[in-house]
């Protein structure tokens, strides 16, 4: 028997070590699992629950008042695709995403830029500007309502106050300007969370780095594009995956601005959800869509989690 056998742990010896283990785990952690156990039980049941409904809905006809699913198969999924409105719907929703997540994260960038510049009193402006995102957006969306009106409405009385009367319109009531209206509040009031997070990101870099880079005779231009922009890779995806998660579920905004009109201009898929199942009481046609509206979403995220891997893997082979 050599030397190396004997200091080698034989496998009774092993064995015992890790059930003596885990019976230490679990008495330092079996107490704290049964507590938590009822609240894990009730946000699962909570979560799942709506969510196999919401698809066995899809795939039915319900029944009302009791809500009884009769299976229909892709009747249902068939009839949302022949109905003609789905495509201007899912490509009004598509531009909304687009349009409040490429505002909300240019006004946010940009003020996280400027706020991040050491210049005295940008403290209190700081505060200002954080206020729009504090808003309940039943506030927000009511207070932009009012702003926008084209009679009484402070937007159009400005305008004409200062010479600009024939700009002045119903911004709510005109199909051309409606949408753009309910995005910029949108974005107005979501907008200092990209601006704050990003901000942290830029109050994080060294300021060691861009001493160096202009020691080096790097221009502003470069500074941003080698040192800014890649500190912040992170932090932008992170933003941009929150932003269009945001948008996806928007509701309130647009219900209560304009409750998908006029004449459909600012119905997305959530508000035709919605009209679909508590107007109509269409609970299959309604279900199918929130699951298209899942899947979509669903496909978005998986893409883009591929493409970061492959920039990030991309990145580092370069940085080898």
């Amino acid at each position: 028997m050599t030397l190396a056998s004997l200091d080698r742990p034989r496998g009774g010896s092993v064995s015992a070590a890790r059930s003596r283990r885990r019976r230490i785990a679990l008495q330092k952690w079996g107490p704290a699992y049964v507590l938590v156990l009822p609240a894990m039980v009730l946000i699962l049941a909570m979560m799942v629950y709506p969510l196999v409904q919401t698809v066995v809905f899809s795939f039915s006809t319900v029944q009302l008042p009791l809500l009884t699913p009769v299976f229909a198969g892709l009747k249902i999924f068939a009839a949302v695709a022949a109905d003609p409105d789905t495509l201007p719907i899912a490509l009004r929703t598509l531009g909304w995403i687009a349009g409040t997540v490429v505002i909300r994260f240019v006004l946010g960038f940009v003020g996280a830029l400027l706020f991040n510049a050491r210049v005295r009193g940008t403290v209190w402006l700081r505060v200002l500007v954080i206020i729009p995102w504090t808003l309940p957006s039943v506030v927000a969306a009511n207070l932009w309502r009012w702003m926008l009106q084209g009679d009484i409405g402070v937007v159009d009385q400005t305008l004409r106050a200062v010479g600009l009367g024939a700009l002045a319109t119903d911004w709510l009531g005109d199909p051309t300007f409606a949408l753009w209206a309910v995005m910029l509040t949108y974005s107005w009031q979501g907008f200092p969370f990209v601006m704050l997070l990003l901000l942290a990101g830029l109050q994080g870099i060294g300021q060691d780095q861009y001493e160096a880079a202009a020691l080096d005779g790097a221009r502003w231009y470069q500074t941003f594009r080698h040192i800014t922009l890649p500190s912040l890779r992170g932090l932008i995806a992170i933003a941009l995956v929150l932003e269009v998660v945001s948008s996806i579920n928007s509701f309130d905004t647009i219900m209560i601005m304009t409750g998908g009109g006029p004449a459909n201009a600012t119905l997305t898929f959530g508000i035709n959800i919605y009209r679909t199942g508590f107007s109509l009481f269409d609970f299959g046609k309604a279900s199918a869509l929130s699951v298209l509206l899942f899947v979509a979403a669903l496909v978005v995220f998986v893409v883009h989690g591929t493409l970061s891997r492959r920039v990030a893997r991309a990145h580092g082979e370069q940085s080898l």
